[in-house]
């Protein structure tokens, strides 16, 4: 499979607009860094107070002087919380909720981009030679049916190395329906929760494994348990 985008590290958001937080420069310096940390929680130093500037909230100066008050602001757990938020919204959260999980994947496996399959968005990952794609839904108790379905019936088309489906959690039957969907291709159709990948991602951070060992628990081509996880703290 080859594919073509925009590295999602690259992805520059927009900063909120006619949102005015109410409170002295301590409370709308918070406010900036949770909205920063939901969105890119690694951005440190120069970066970090740009990007708490292009908010509007705080100024510059202003960021760069209260920062070291705020150190023991945790910006992963932040993302973290921000990104369960998200996923009960449902379909007016879409769009930003996979931007989000693009965001993990770049994590997971130093390689990202938002792409599209069939009529969805979804989010392409890679490396080396091996590449994937995630179909995500902020929704509860999902299920796959009209658009959903159809994009993975494109998106096998692809074969790629793994297929996966995020979402808050999945309906009884799911990942039996995906099998189905998939049997006779040779691609591994994956189900991960939002808190089950939000797991992966905080042992890869910690463990640092390399990039080939996600993609191969990405591509189990199963429901993914918490035991699966372990996995990627062991030493190779």
């Amino acid at each position: 499979m080859i594919w073509f985008g925009k590295p999602f590290s690259e992805v520059l958001f927009t900063p909120p607009a006619g949102v005015n937080p109410v409170g002295d420069e301590n409370t709308r310096m918070e406010q900036a860094l949770r909205w920063v940390a939901a969105r890119d929680p690694h951005l440190e130093g120069p970066l970090l107070v740009d990007a708490l500037a292009a908010t509007g909230w705080v100024d510059r100066r202003t960021a760069e002087r209260l920062l070291p008050c705020f150190r023991h602001f945790d910006a992963d757990r932040f993302f973290a919380e921000a990104l369960r938020g998200l996923s009960f919204r449902g379909p007016t959260a879409a769009g930003e909720f996979r931007q989000r999980i693009g965001r993990v994947m770049e994590d997971l496996t130093g390689n990202a981009a938002i792409g599209t399959v069939a009529a969805e968005e979804c989010v392409r990952f890679g490396a080396g030679e091996r590449q994937g794609l995630v179909l995500a839904y902020p929704q509860v108790q999902f299920t796959l049916g009209g658009e959903a379905a159809r994009a993975v019936a494109a998106a096998a088309e692809e074969m790629p190395d793994a297929l996966v489906i995020v979402a808050k959690n999945f309906q009884e039957g799911t990942a039996g329906q995906l099998a189905s969907m998939l049997q006779g291709r040779e691609v591994p159709g994956t189900l991960v929760t939002v808190n089950l990948l939000l797991g992966i991602r905080a042992t890869t951070l910690r463990y640092q494994p390399g990039a080939e060992r996600v993609i191969e628990l990405l591509g189990s081509g199963r429901p993914l348990r918490s035991r699966d996880v372990a996995v990627l703290g062991e030493k190779n």
